[in-house]
C-alpha cells in the first residue's frame, strides 16, 4: 500500500470550485470549507490528516504530528483569523503542513527545513496552493523554465534564494518559514512566519533542549506507528543515535546499512559496534554483491518525480534497494540521519560571524581550523576579513562561475562555497546563470554568514529529504527526518555556534544532548572517515556506458545548456580518483530528471525520451 500524499489547496469561493472543474484533482479525497466547498483536495494515507472544526474555522495538519483531533478543535475555536496561526504554528511538533480555513479566507505553511514545502500557481483565475510543483505542473499546463534549469548545473550548489524557485514557468514556491495566504477572491500574499533564534545559549542548557526535542521526534512517531520500525546505520553518530532511540522493549527494530566495497574507514566498525548495543534488534546487512552500485539504473529512472533534479541521484538505486528491504520486513516507519551534518557541524562560515563577535575566541578556533584543515595563512585572513554583503558576493561569484576551480585547502567562509559551471555547459546557460545571480534585491536567511550557510545547508537536506520520502512512500513506508523537525532545528540555533561545533571535538552539542542515553563510546567519536571514492569508482565503471548513452542526444543539449560531446569526453577520460566526477552529478541529475515521464510531458511538442517509469 502507498503512503504517498499529494493534495491541493483552494480558495473559499465559486471561483475556486470552477478552478477545480477546469484541472484534473491529484486524487479522489475531500475535505471542504465549512461553507462545503471544496478546500483540500488529492489522496493521502487515512491517517495523514488531521482536522480540527468549529464555527466557520477549519484546521488540518497534515503529515506527522502528534496533536489529538480535540487539541485541533480546541485551537479551531480559538482563532479569529489566520494571523492567529503564528502561535500554534511555533508550538507544533514534528514536519507536517499546517492548513486553516478562517471566516472564507485560507493559509497554508510548510516546516522550516522544506520537508514539507508549499508551492503556489494561477487557476482560473484565482490562487491554487498545492504540496508538490509538479501537481500545480500537471493542472496548469506549465512547462519546465530552462533559464533556471541551467542554474540547476552549478556546482557545489544553487545557492538561496534561488533554489526555492520552481522549475516550471508559472509556478512558485512559498519559502520554508513563510505561509501562504489566499483570500476568498483568489488574490494571494506570502509572509514569514518563523525566524531563527538567537544562537546565545551555552552548551549545558542548549544541551537539554536538543536532547528533549530530539527524543521526543523520535519517540513520538514511535508511539503513533504500528507494527514494524526501520532505521539507517550507517556507523556514523548521527544514524546510531536514532537506532538507539528507536529500540524500545515493545516494538521490533529492523536496521539496514548500505554495504561499500573498501574494507578501509571505521564506519563499518562503529556500525557492527552501535549494533552489538542492539541485541534485540534485527540486522539487515546485504553484501555488496547483493545490492545495486552507484550510478546504477540513472537510464531507467526511480519512477518517482522529485521537485528538483535530486543532486544525490547517483545513490538512488540503492536506496530503492533499502526501501524495499526494510518494506519486506514489515516496516511502515524508516527513520534517516539526514541534517544531522548540517545542524551539527556547522560550516566554517561561522568563524566569519565569530570574529565580529567574539574576537578571541575566532582566533582559537581559527588557529586549530587552519591545522586541521591545512588552510594557508594568507588566503585564511583574506577569508575573515571580506566584507561583502550577500547580494554583492553573489555578483561576485557570478563572475568567476567559469573560472579554474577552487585550489584545494582554500578556506570557505563565504555566504556560498564558491560557485563553478561545469566546462561543458554552453555560453548561453553560463550567461544566463550569471543574470540569475546578479540581483541587488537578494536577500540573506540571516543577518550572519554562518546562521545564513546553516540554515541553507537545512533546506537542502529538507529538499532530498523530500524526494526520499516519495521514494520510501512508493514502497509504502513513511521516511521520518527527526533532525529536520521544527522543533529539533529551533533547539539546535539557539545553542552558540563555537559550542555548537568546534574543531577540537565532533558533534559536540549532539554528544552532550545524548549524554546518558547512548553509549559514551558513540558520544566520544572523534573520527568520521568514508572511503566512499572506491564505491564512486566501482559503479561509474560499470555504468559508464548507460551515462554515455544518455548525453547521445542529450534533452539538455536539445535545451541549448550543455555539448553533448563535452560532457561524452568528461566521462570517457580516465579519473584516477572520484574528486573530478562530483562535478558530473548536478548534469546527470537534471537529464535523468528531463527524461522522467511527468516532466517529458510538460513541454508539448517537444519529443522527449521518457525514462521507463518502473
Amino acid at each position: 500500500m502507498s503512503a504517498d500524499m499529494a493534495f491541493v489547496v483552494l480558495p473559499d469561493s465559486d471561483a475556486g470550485r470552477a478552478a477545480l472543474a477546469r484541472a484534473a484533482a491529484p486524487g479522489p479525497e475531500r475535505i471542504p470549507h465549512a461553507s462545503g466547498r471544496p478546500w483540500l483536495v488529492g489522496h493521502w494515507p487515512a491517517d495523514a490528516m488531521t482536522v480540527g472544526a468549529a464555527g466557520r474555522t477549519r484546521l488540518v495538519v497534515a503529515g506527522f504530528c502528534p496533536v489529538a483531533p480535540a487539541e485541533l478543535h480546541a485551537e479551531a475555536a480559538r482563532l479569529t483569523d489566520v494571523a492567529g496561526l503564528d502561535d500554534l504554528a511555533r508550538r507544533l511538533r514534528g514536519s507536517a503542513h499546517l492548513i486553516a480555513s478562517v471566516g472564507g479566507r485560507v493559509r497554508v505553511q510548510g516546516g522550516i527545513a522544506g520537508v514539507c514545502c508549499v508551492y503556489r500557481a494561477r487557476l482560473a483565475g484565482v490562487t491554487v496552493a498545492a504540496d508538490r510543483p509538479d501537481t500545480l505542473a500537471a493542472m496548469t499546463g506549465a512547462h519546465v523554465d530552462e533559464r533556471l534549469l541551467a542554474l540547476r548545473l552549478l556546482r557545489p550548489c544553487v545557492p538561496h534564494p534561488l533554489r526555492e524557485r520552481a522549475l516550471w514557468r508559472g509556478v512558485d514556491a512559498v519559502p520554508p518559514g513563510s505561509h501562504l495566504v489566499i483570500e476568498p477572491d483568489g488574490t494571494a500574499r506570502t509572509a514569514r512566519w518563523w525566524q531563527p533564534p538567537e544562537p546565545v545559549q551555552p552548551l549545558q542548557q542548549g544541551a537539554s533542549a536538543v536532547r528533549e526535542a530530539l527524543t521526543d521526534a523520535v519517540r513520538s512517531r514511535i508511539r503513533a506507528t504500528d507494527g514494524v520500525v526501520s532505521t539507517d546505520l550507517s556507523g556514523g553518530m548521527d544514524s546510531g543515535i536514532l537506532a538507539q532511540l528507536a529500540a524500545t522493549p515493545d516494538r521490533r527494530l529492523v536496521t539496514v546499512r548500505r554495504p561499500r566495497p573498501a574494507a578501509g574507514g571505521d564506519d563499518a566498525l562503529w556500525a557492527r559496534r552501535i549494533a552489538d548495543g542492539l541485541p534485540h534488534a534485527e540486522h539487515l546487512l546485504p553484501a555488496y554483491g547483493q545490492v545495486p552500485t552507484l550510478y546504477a539504473e540513472l537510464d531507467r529512472g526511480t519512477g518517482v518525480l522529485p521537485a528538483e533534479p535530486a543532486h544525490w541521484i547517483r545513490d538512488a538505486a540503492r536506496f530503492v534497494d533499502s526501501a524495499r528491504r526494510v518494506a519486506a520486513q514489515g516496516s511502515r516507519l524508516h527513520l534517516c540521519g539526514y541534517g544531522g551534518d548540517e545542524l551539527f557541524s556547522p560550516s566554517s562560515s561561522y568563524l566569519h560571524t565569530l570574529a565580529r563577535s567574539r574576537p578571541l575566541t575566532a582566533v582559537r578556533h581559527i588557529r586549530d581550523r587552519r591545522a586541521l584543515k591545512h588552510w594557508p595563512l594568507a588566503a585564511t585572513w583574506r577569508a575573515v576579513t571580506d566584507s561583502k554583503d550577500f547580494p554583492a558576493w553573489l555578483t561576485h561569484s557570478a563572475g568567476r562561475l567559469t573560472a579554474a576551480p577552487p585550489r584545494p585547502f582554500r578556506p570557505q567562509l563565504g555566504w556560498t562555497p564558491e560557485l563553478r559551471m561545469p566546462a561543458w555547459v554552453t555560453a548561453d546557460a553560463a550567461y544566463t546563470t550569471c543574470e540569475l545571480l546578479t540581483d541587488a534585491s537578494y536577500e540573506p536567511l540571516a543577518p550572519d554568514r554562518g546562521t545564513h550557510r546553516t540554515l541553507e545547508a537545512i533546506r537542502q537536506a529538507g529538499a532530498a529529504v523530500a524526494y526520499a520520502t516519495r521514494l520510501m512512500a512508493a514502497h509504502g513506508v513513511r521516511l521520518a527526518a527527526p533532525y529536520l523537525d521544527d522543533r529539533v532545528i529551533e533547539a539546535a540555533l539557539a545553542v552558540r555556534p563555537d559550542e555548537r561545533g568546534t574543531p577540537q571535538r565532533y558533534k559536540p552539542l549532539l554528544a552532550e544532548a545524548m549524554r546518558g542515553i547512548v553509549p559514551d563510546d558513540l558520544l566520544g567519536r572523534a573520527t568520521k572517515v568514508r572511503p566512499y571514492g572506491e564505491d564512486v569508482m566501482d559503479g561509474f565503471r560499470r555504468h559508464r556506458p548507460a551515462l554515455l548513452a544518455l548525453f547521445d542526444g542529450s534533452e539538455l543539449s536539445r535545451l541549448g545548456l550543455v555539448d553533448d560531446a563535452a560532457v561524452r569526453a568528461e566521462l570517457s577520460a580516465p579519473h584516477p580518483t572520484a574528486a573530478p566526477l562530483l562535478a558530473l552529478e548536478p548534469t546527470l541529475a537534471c537529464e535523468v530528471w528531463l527524461r522522467t515521464p511527468a516532466v517529458a510531458r510538460s513541454e508539448p511538442g517537444a519529443v522527449m525520451r521518457a525514462l521507463p517509469s518502473g
